[in-house]
């Protein structure tokens, strides 16, 4: 099994076969960022949605459905995209009993590959969500920085608690230099962050090259930094590519999971 499948010319699998999950280290990445988690109050997930799961049935026939699941940013591992591809792609043909039997293998094999405790469930209805009308997409600013630089961000006097919405933002991946493009949500109390100052930070990305995760820790750690916040979340939902969305979140609420489902419908 490689380190990754990313940037690789791969063959697709022809049955099923668990051994092509890889896992990240996210201590490699967060090395890169200085990021230093027990100096931050941080909680958060990763949460994904793969919407071109297919199985067989016992009698052979196709199922389709849309596969959710999650698990801690706490986790020693983070899954790699394409090996998730790769799996998913390698369960189209293999037959189970029943949904109850399909989730537990891929839950199984998630928790095998990544070593931590997996949140999953599937659906044939796609979740929808709920974002704030407070977008900051269309102000007039300069030209942002070629690559993210926190020093542009800066705060107002006035105490506030909202959310606020960028729907322009897109980062490179490392490997591939492919365009991920996503929506931001931040939700904070504390000094009002400048708005103008927010989106140039934000829109400095266009041609960073970070993993999903990478991206959401280091805008999480900026803000922290930077800005005079009581509490902060951070959410990214990117765009799906090759049937698969990687939305990270990261706050400083240990009871986050209730404020997600807040914004669900």
């Amino acid at each position: 099994m490689p380190d990754s499948y990313l940037g690789e010319n791969t063959n697709y699998p022809t049955g099923y076969d668990p051994s092509i999950l890889v896992g990240l280290n996210r201590a490699d990445s967060r090395q890169k960022l200085r990021l230093d988690t027990n100096n931050y109050e941080i909680y958060g997930i990763d949460s994904w949605t793969c919407y071109e799961l297919s199985w067989l049935n016992e009698k052979g026939i196709p199922r389709n459905s849309i596969l959710y699941f999650s698990y801690s940013c706490h986790s020693k591992f983070f899954v790699e995209s394409k090996s998730l591809k790769l799996y998913l792609y390698s369960l189209n043909n293999k037959k189970f009993s029943s949904n109850e039997e399909l989730i537990q293998t891929i839950k199984e094999d998630l928790e095998a590959a990544l070593k931590t405790e997996i949140s999953l469930e599937i659906s044939t209805a796609p979740r929808e969500i709920i974002c704030n009308e407070n977008c900051i997409d269309s102000l007039n600013i300069e030209q942002p920085s070629a690559q993210p630089n926190s020093l542009v961000l800066l705060s107002n006097e006035e105490d506030v608690d909202e959310d606020v919405t960028c729907g322009l933002f897109r980062s490179l991946c490392p490997v591939t230099a492919q365009p991920d493009w996503a929506t931001v949500y931040i939700a904070y109390k504390g000094k009002q962050i400048n708005y103008k100052s927010l989106l140039s930070y934000l829109l400095s990305y266009r041609n960073h090259q970070g993993f999903h995760e990478e991206c959401v820790e280091r805008i999480f750690q900026d803000l922290n930094e930077r800005c005079e916040l009581e509490s902060l979340l951070v959410r990214a939902n990117y765009l799906r590519r090759g049937g698969i969305e990687i939305n990270p979140v990261r706050t400083t609420h240990e009871n986050f999971e209730k404020i997600l489902r807040e914004q669900r419908q």
